[in-house]
Order: C-alpha cells, then structure tokens, then sequence
C-alpha cells in the first residue's frame, strides 16, 4: 500500500481507515486462518467482510457498483490475491466517496439500515465499520488494538458499540 493514502476528510474514517491498514499490514502470512471474535469467522473472512463494507459505503454514495461478493458471506480465500492492494483499493473508494460529500446535506445514502443518515454520522458509521474491523483482525493476531482515541470516541454515536476485549462479536 501506499503512503499516499486518499483522505476522506472525515477524521474519524481517516483515522479508521489507517487502524483498518495498520492491521491488515500486521497479519503474518500464516495468519489468515486464525480464528476472530466474530464466531465462525477467519481474519480472511473478516478482512473480506471489511473491504466489501468499505465498498458498499462508497457505492450507496456514488452510485458505482458494489462489491462484486458477498460481504455477509465471505469465501475465507485469498489465493492469488493482493490483500493490500484489494484493501487499499476499497479504502481508497470509501475515502474518495465520502471527500465527495456535502457536509450541509440533511442526509446521505448508507448501505445499511436506516439507509440515510446525516453525513457526520455516516462517515462515522463508515469509520465504525472499519475500526471494529481492525480491532477484530489485531485482536485474532495478537496485536494490540490499532484504534486511537480519535477513532474510538466519536463512533459511540452510531448504531454499533465499541468492542472491548469482553465483548463477542457475531
């Protein structure tokens, strides 16, 4: 990945987006089949799940087409892919997606319910779903969360919960 990032200018989703890459960067090759919090779920099942979440964010904004799998059911194989690049490439949509917005709109598209939401709490929602992600991937490998902060505080207004260590995810 690059360190030319694409900036959203949401910080809550930059600062989501960098724990989400700082995560994915820290799983070692032999780490991919480890189990995560959310049961039944690999680290690769989960970083599939996240990348098509970060696309389904950026095609209910643009218009674009969506994921082209199943984010709710993720295959587990990333034989002859670049983890990196298939995650930067879906960051990097996100970021530009939402860079797009207009932050005086009374409300913007989101791929879950309730579909429309204010764009401060969408780009939240958008940075919740990456930061949980990255906390879900860190926590399977053994590293230490990734998230700041700044990327933990301002999602508690949205529809999902912090995780902490005690709290299993589905």
């Amino acid at each position: 990945m690059s360190d030319d990032m694409t900036s959203s200018g949401w910080d809550v989703l930059d600062a989501s987006h960098v724990a989400l890459r700082t995560a994915v960067r820290a799983v070692s090759a032999d780490g991919w089949h480890l189990p995560t919090p959310c049961a039944g779920w690999t680290v690769t099942q989960v970083f599939q799940h996240a990348v098509g979440d970060q696309i389904g964010y950026a095609a209910a904004l643009t218009g674009e087409p969506g994921p082209d799998f199943n984010p709710f059911a993720p295959s587990g194989d990333l034989e002859g892919a670049d983890p990196e690049a298939f995650l930067e490439d879906a960051l990097a949509r996100a970021a530009k997606a939402w860079a797009g917005v207009d932050r005086d709109a009374a409300e913007v598209p989101v791929p879950v319910p309730p579909h429309t939401l204010s764009p401060w709490s969408g780009a939240a929602a958008c940075g919740l779903d990456a930061g949980v992600h990255a906390w879900d991937i860190a926590l399977a490998t053994g590293r230490p969360s990734p998230l700041t902060p700044s990327s933990r505080s301002p999602g508690r207004s949205s529809s999902h919960s912090a995780p902490t260590a005690r709290t299993p995810r589905p």
